[in-house]
Order: structure tokens, then C-alpha cells, then sequence
């Protein structure tokens, strides 16, 4: 055999196994697609807040649900803080899912993908599908976190705030509003404390406090909290919390029908609110509690208290 011919011969073998390797390039890139993921992309395409009809999420110690209802949400059968419910669904679709980072069991553990310490989010379908993912620890860059399908050993990096907003305890799930009012509408607010009684009324754009100029400061703070007042979390076992005779707050309308009414009591240290015939008692803020409720002397106006 020639010299000419044995390098045509290598020649030819080199095309040939140049050829081979980038068409397992990228073949094997395509091929690889659907399932470098670990399939989660398909998953995490599928939930939103319009197509799912329940999400239930069990962590160490805790199991929260959540359902729509009547255009809200619930958790765990309270009314869920809208604005959780939010971060929960952004954080659902703009989740980043990346390749598969470990595929040996031996790794779960160290990547809180056990069943002992892992968060299970299961979607129930509006159509009666059902998806699942396993939610472990922060991934290798923050924000991210490991997270696996109940049924494989792959484990997949998922970026976003998916982690942050699955992780949060029922208290944080749960609509912290105590009472909101329009205050636009509040014509008068009855006062009720161990002091005595005190009406605020309105007289177009001024207030009065039993018929004496009212403190406007004072009165602001009232209705700024009757507009929204926010708590810091609930009392769980309520108990004997409430005093016999706890400051009532009354808003009333122009023709005098009630707007709102809260109960607030307790110390400088620990203070609460509840609304009439609602089991549900709100640990909230000391300065909310002062402000919604003040000193009945604090009402009258610097130049009324001299007189």
C-alpha cells in the first residue's frame, strides 16, 4: 500500500471521527433536553393561581393548605395575607430550573432532600391532574435550592424565591388584618375604656371630643388604624386573654350605623384585639393599641384641656 493511500485512508478516518463527535455533540444535547431537568421544567410550566384548585405544603412539623375560595385564598381554612399568596405564585413562574447537579441518593441527605427535613409541595389540578416536588436546602447561589421529584434521584438547582416563600410558617400564610374600615364614611367614633366614654364626631372637616375641639393628631392616628389594623401574628390558645371589660373601639356612619368595632386588651407587653363574635384574638403592636385607643384625655385639643 502506497503512502498516498495510507493518508487518504487517515484522512478519511479523521473526517469520519470528527463527524462522530459533534454529531454526539449535538445529538446528545437534544437528546439530553427533556430529562436534564430531571423533568421539573414540565412541572414547575404547569401551576398558577388560575389552574391549580389546591397546594399543600408539609414541612418538618407543619402542613399548611392552600385553596381558593370565593376569590381569595385560604390556609389552612383562614383567610390567607394576599400578599404571601402573591410572592407564592411569582415565585412558582419565574423559578429558573437548572441541570441536574446529583443523582445518587447518598446526596439527599446533605441536601435536605430526605423525607425527615424536606418540604413536599403538592399541586392539585383544576382538572384533576396532581404534581409534586421535593424542596430541600439553598442551593450553591443564593437564591436557589435543591429540589428533586418524590419519584426520582435526580436533584435539580431551581433559582428564584420558590424556597423563601414555601418555607414560611401558618401564622405567616395567614391574613393578619384585624379590621379594616372606610374611613372616608366614619361620621363618629365611640371610645369605651376603664377611663369612661368618649364620642369623636365629625363637623365637616374638624373634629369634637364630648363637644370640645378634638386633638386632630390624635384623631388621625385613630382612624389611620380603623383604615387597616395590622397584626403581629395570633393567639393560639386565647384562653382567658381578654379582660371582662376590654376597651371597645367603635366606628359609626353618619346615620349611625356601625362600621367596625374592635376589642383591644392587655398589658404594655402583650396586647390584643379581636372583632365582636370572632374566635380568632390577634396579638398586635403596642403603639397600634395606643393609637387606635388612647387616653381619653389625650383627645381634647392643647388649648380645650387648659380651659
Amino acid at each position: 500500500m502506497s503512502e498516498q493511500t495510507l493518508k487518504r485512508i487517515f484522512t478519511a478516518l479523521a473526517v469520519l471521527v470528527v463527524f462522530w463527535l459533534g454529531s454526539f455533540w449535538f445529538t446528545g444535547r437534544s437528546d439530553s433536553g427533556p430529562v436534564a431537568d430531571g423533568g421539573l421544567a414540565a412541572i414547575f410550566a404547569g401551576p398558577n393561581e388560575n389552574t391549580v384548585s389546591a397546594v399543600r405544603i408539609a414541612g418538618p412539623g407543619q402542613t399548611v393548605s392552600l385553596q381558593p375560595s370565593g376569590g381569595a385564598w385560604t390556609a389552612s381554612g383562614y383567610p390567607a395575607d394576599s400578599t404571601a399568596i402573591e410572592r407564592f405564585w411569582f415565585a412558582v413562574a419565574a423559578a429558573e430550573v437548572g441541570g441536574v447537579v446529583a443523582n445518587n441518593p447518598n446526596n439527599h441527605m446533605r441536601m435536605g432532600l430526605v423525607a425527615d427535613s424536606a418540604w413536599t409541595v403538592d399541586f392539585t389540578m383544576s382538572d384533576g391532574g396532581t404534581a409534586s416536588v421535593l424542596v430541600g436546602k439553598v442551593g450553591p447561589i443564593a437564591p436557589s435550592a435543591y429540589v428533586r421529584l418524590p419519584a426520582q434521584d435526580e436533584v435539580v438547582v431551581v433559582s428564584g424565591d420558590f424556597l423563601r416563600t414555601v418555607v414560611r410558617d401558618l401564622a405567616d400564610w395567614r391574613d393578619k388584618t384585624v379590621l379594616r374600615v372606610d374611613t372616608a364614611a366614619v361620621a363618629r367614633v365611640v371610645l369605651q375604656t376603664d377611663e369612661g366614654t368618649r364620642v369623636i364626631q365629625r363637623s365637616d372637616r374638624t373634629w369634637s371630643a364630648d363637644g370640645e375641639p378634638a386633638n386632630n393628631i390624635i384623631v388621625f392616628g385613630i382612624l389611620q388604624e380603623l383604615s387597616s389594623l395590622l397584626a403581629l401574628g395570633f393567639v393560639e390558645e386565647s384562653g382567658d386573654v381578654f379582660d371582662e371589660n376590654p376597651t371597645r373601639v367603635i366606628a359609626l356612619g353618619a346615620s349611625g350605623d356601625t362600621l367596625g368595632v374592635v376589642l383591644i386588651t392587655g398589658d404594655a407587653d402583650t396586647r390584643h384585639a379581636r372583632t365582636p363574635g370572632s374566635e380568632v384574638v390577634f396579638e398586635i403592636p403596642d403603639f397600634r393599641a395606643d393609637r387606635i385607643a388612647p387616653d381619653l384625655a389625650t383627645l381634647l385639643a392643647p388649648n380645650s384641656e387648659a380651659q
